[in-house]
């Protein structure tokens, strides 16, 4: 049996992920043209590359494709100055309960803060928490150093990060929802 991926294999993928995928596409750049683009740009590269990527790997390379379109069309690391995060880096540590609270939100309401988010935190966030690529991985993609990297992912970590809480009814009685 052939472990390498088909053209057809690569068009039931798009077809049958298609909102995880554009959910991605649509969080990134936060515009649907471009979402629709990068969403044809990854369609057409795994098409061509079809044959080289093993089945089992086939979502993880076209969501990469996804996210190396949206980096090239967003640019995110173009709208800050290296200079300025590394005077600005205290060594902040990320609490890995509070991204495990921020990834536990409903996805529409997490994609909705991420894009209140600058594209570089947005960016970093996603790669690190919902990707998982490690910091130096993250950075290499968006071209930035690892000091910066870890410095955005703090900020997007510290900003989306729950700041208050308020009663809700909930069944028969309240419950206490973070916002």
């Amino acid at each position: 049996m052939n472990d390498r991926c088909t053209e057809n294999d690569y068009r039931t993928l798009f077809a049958t992920s298609v909102e995880e995928l554009r959910w991605l596409c649509y969080t990134l750049t936060g515009d649907d043209s471009l979402s629709d683009k990068a969403m044809d740009a990854a369609l057409e590269q795994s098409l061509k590359g079809a044959s080289r990527v093993f089945r089992e790997w086939m979502l993880s390379w076209a969501r990469r494709l996804i996210i190396r379109f949206c980096i090239g069309a967003v640019r995110p690391a173009a709208s800050f100055s290296q200079g300025t995060y590394r005077k600005s880096h205290a060594e902040s540590s990320v609490n890995a309960d509070d991204v495990s609270a921020i990834l536990d939100l409903p996805s529409d309401r997490l994609q909705k803060k991420l894009l209140e988010l600058d594209p570089l935190p947005r960016f970093v966030f996603v790669l690190r928490a919902i990707e998982e690529y490690s910091r130096r991985d993250a950075a290499l993609l968006l071209d930035i150093d690892d000091r910066s990297c870890e410095f955005a992912y703090s900020r997007a970590v510290q900003a989306l990060r729950f700041k208050a809480f308020e009663v809700k009814p909930f069944g028969a009685g309240m419950e206490l929802v973070a916002v």
